[in-house]
């Protein structure tokens, strides 16, 4: 084995360990509703994967589509290689991973003003902040072959007609899941996971939240979105005792509504802004995007819950999706 391949072996492990690490920290940072520094963490993953895909490449294991499939039935082996810190191994990246401790020991994500729109070279991997350059200055590449994580794009990139009926699904999709499940199981927590009430009411509280929002939006010039924190999943308990017709009535009624603000927007009242003191200037596509993520989210978790109801227990199945503390 030559000293470049074994470079290029040591760098595959450590950049694909590296990029999930990232992306698992990424997540994580999404359901304690961190999404600026999710956003940091993402680019980062971003960069560890384009990174081992050109060691891969270096290596001579990429090559037609019929000759991966055969390596792919034939098993790739890396060999055992010592990778050293697979992350945080950049000055620039450690500059900005400290900003997120900063802020988290502060209790709080980072803001529009401490993070920027980030930028990966998707050919090199080189990470920027801010405006892009017209080409990467570390390998040339013109900035329209940069992968974006931009602050507006940070909740989704669902358009308007999408943000739409995806609303209206889960709607229908909440009714479904209760469908057959007693008082009794809708009202009583079930391995560690919040009742079936509480995550019903809980969408209703979010649901409202983002209706005023939009309505201020369109209604108003530029408005101050409102600094307090969206109701969290602790408040909703008081819904247990709420009989399960009612509770179904009163976020049918309340998603109604919504829909009624939203139906027949044009692209231009998609893209009014309003200010968030987290993440800035934003149009309403961006808080759509980010109800739509909340809820599917969410949505999961019930579908999960009433197989663990049904199937009493399903130990293992718990895991599939922690709860979210939103």
């Amino acid at each position: 084995m030559t000293d470049s391949s074994s470079e290029d072996r040591r760098l595959l492990v450590s950049m694909s360990i590296g990029q999930t690490a990232y992306a698992a920290w990424a997540r994580q940072a999404r359901r304690e509703r961190f999404f600026n520094i999710a956003r940091l963490l993402e680019a980062s993953a971003a960069v560890k994967q384009v990174r081992a895909e050109h060691a891969l490449h270096r290596l001579g294991e990429v090559s037609r589509t019929i000759a991966n499939i055969d390596r792919a039935l034939a098993g790739l082996e890396p060999e055992a290689v010592a990778t050293g810190p697979v992350t945080g191994t950049s000055p620039f990246q450690r500059e900005l991973l400290e900003r997120a401790v900063r802020a988290l020991a502060a209790g709080r994500d980072l803001t529009y003003t401490e993070l920027g729109d980030l930028f990966v070279c998707s050919t090199c991997g080189h990470l920027m902040e801010g405006e892009p350059p017209p080409f990467c200055p570390e390998c040339g590449t013109v900035r329209e072959g940069f992968l974006g994580f931009r602050i507006v794009d940070g909740m989704g990139t669902l358009g308007p007609s999408t943000i739409v009926r995806r609303l209206e699904q889960g709607m229908r999709t909440v009714q479904d899941l209760v469908d057959g499940l007693t008082e009794e199981q809708l009202s009583t927590p079930v391995n560690g996971l919040p009742a079936f009430k509480d995550l019903i009411g809980h969408l209703i509280d979010m649901d409202i939240v983002f209706r005023e929002r939009a309505w201020m939006i369109l209604e108003t010039n530029q408005p101050k979105l409102s600094s307090a924190h969206p109701p969290t999943l602790k408040h909703a308990v008081k819904y247990r005792t709420v009989p399960i017709d009612d509770l179904l009535e009163q976020y049918i009624s309340s998603r109604q509504q919504t829909l009624n603000l939203l139906r027949g927007l044009t692209q231009a009242a998609w893209q009014r802004i309003g200010f968030h003191e987290i993440f800035g200037p934003i149009p309403l596509l961006h808080q759509g995007n980010w109800v739509v993520s909340h809820e599917q989210g969410h949505l999961i978790e019930l579908a999960q819950m009433r197989h663990n109801l049904l199937h009493k227990g399903n130990q293992g199945a718990t895991v599939v999706y922690e709860v979210f503390n939103s």
